[in-house]
């Protein structure tokens, strides 16, 4: 499974699996399927947007979408699972 990695700024590292829900929630929101924005665009709000609803559906945030939960973090990656595209 896909997964959305972030690094905290004490250097503590979360790792989330993209589930199917949050997908849906990003194509929503974006009008747009999340494997062909990632790729044409290569934003990282848009990674940020995945971590902050992964860490929402989680119960591990209460913060609106913006600078303060982003500035919490040091780092963020994707990990793909080649195997499922």
């Amino acid at each position: 499974m896909h997964q959305i990695k972030i690094t905290k700024k004490d250097g503590q590292e979360l790792t989330y699996d993209l589930i199917p829900s949050v997908r849906v929630a990003f194509e929503t929101h974006f009008k747009a399927g999340w494997r062909k924005r990632l790729i044409e665009f290569q934003m990282d709000s848009d990674l940020w947007y995945l971590a902050w609803l992964l860490e929402t559906k989680a119960g591990t945030t209460k913060l609106e979408f913006g600078d303060a939960y982003i500035d919490q973090f040091e780092d963020i990656d994707i990990i793909l699972d080649a195997k499922n595209g």
